[in-house]
């Protein structure tokens, strides 16, 4: 029974595996469940052991890559400690998409290739409600630094969430977009600091 489980568990990830290439190669709406089986070396069946449909399946590729990032940044938001801690994930996240194959790839596949349609609708609201957590949690975060004095500008914490998703978003996109034109990794941390810096507290003297 445990050896079952075991080979039932590589079968996944080998599906997992070939989906990831595939999308990446052919995009979203552009790859069958047939070719995924066909890449992965396993029945059209096992597929759908395996995954409900093409919307289950890309969404397992991407929460593959994006858990062990998401889990990294919340532990920070919920420390509500400093903005330097903030500052120094943002950076090394651009890094990890710089570095890591995978991540890249599903990634790229997530913001220049994803084509938004009917049956992908699942994907969607995940995407929808992971960003209204993720601005959500870091306009507490701002708010509670900005009440503490650990940050000094007065603007609004709703507004510089937004805008720092928007801007981390801006440079993921545009990265993947035109990788020649980033001096990776020291444009990770020069780029992160333009949007930190004005927010700082001053040192004491």
């Amino acid at each position: 029974m445990r050896r079952t489980k075991e080979e039932a568990l590589e079968t996944r990830e080998s599906i997992l595996d070939a989906a990831e290439r595939v999308f990446f190669e052919r995009g979203v709406s552009r790859t069958t469940l047939e070719q995924v089986a066909h890449a992965a070396d396993v029945t059209r069946g096992a597929v759908y052991w395996h995954f409900q449909n093409k919307s289950d399946l890309f969404n397992a590729v991407v929460e593959r890559v994006r858990m062990p990032m998401e889990s990294a940044f919340y532990q920070i938001l919920e420390s509500a400690d400093t903005i330097e801690d903030l500052e120094r994930h943002c950076a090394t996240s651009l890094v990890e998409v710089h570095r890591n194959e995978r991540l890249r790839r599903v990634y790229t596949v997530l913001l220049l290739k994803y084509e938004y349609t009917e049956d992908m609708g699942s994907l969607i609201d995940r995407e929808r409600a992971a960003r209204e957590h993720a601005t959500k949690s870091l306009t507490r975060f701002f708010s509670i630094l900005q009440k503490s004095g650990r940050m000094t500008t007065a603007r609004e914490p709703r507004a510089l969430a937004l805008a720092l998703y928007a801007y981390m978003l801006g440079l993921y996109t545009d990265y993947l977009r035109s990788p020649e034109l980033y001096r990776m990794p020291d444009d990770a941390s020069i780029l992160t600091r333009y949007f930190f810096d004005p927010l700082k507290a001053a040192p004491a003297r």
